[in-house]
């Protein structure tokens, strides 16, 4: 027996380089104050997860977080399970403004390109990855730095959820 994904064309590429790529290319800096941010994901820089040292502004981190089974259902038996990506999308911008404009850009980029039955996340080499819809198509941006009254590089974070079923063959 095998063990393949729905919707995958080709090979697996991990979905924080996925959700990188597709933010970055589908970016449009006129609705950020003409400003577009560096792209990082953990699978392309090592440290991504690291604390960031104030050094590099207007930033979009996609960090992977978790990956589980689903324990809610079990399609069809013992044949297809449901799984959970859990990214976790990290922003740190020049200014309070700037931030809230990048989390806005960044969920009108998941809401339009969502994931579905008919429309497909698209991997770094053009072909179709193995998710088959995020659990929110719009996320939530929950503010953890700086903790003082001083917003020199605010620094925002929202988790989202990739579903994908592995099918047994």
């Amino acid at each position: 027996m095998t063990v393949s994904f729905t919707n995958l064309s080709g090979t697996r590429e991990n979905l924080d380089k996925t959700i990188r790529y597709t933010l970055q290319t589908n970016w449009t800096s006129a609705n950020v104050s003409n400003i577009t941010p560096k792209f990082e994901s953990d699978t392309e820089e090592a440290d991504a997860m690291a604390m960031p040292d104030d050094s590099v502004l207007n930033v979009v981190r996609v960090n992977l977080f978790s990956r589980e089974r689903s324990k809610e259902m079990d399609v069809n038996g013992d044949d297809k399970h449901k799984w959970i990506f859990r990214l976790l999308i990290e922003i740190q911008a020049e200014s309070l403004t700037i931030l809230t404009k990048i989390e806005d850009e960044i969920n009108r980029i998941l809401w339009n390109l969502a994931p579905n039955s008919s429309t497909r996340l698209y991997k770094s080499d053009g072909t179709a990855s193995e998710a088959a819809y995020f659990e929110n198509s719009e996320i939530t941006f929950n503010r953890i730095s700086p903790q003082s009254e001083t917003d020199f590089t605010p620094v925002s974070q929202a988790e989202l959820e990739i579903c994908y079923f592995r099918i047994k063959t």
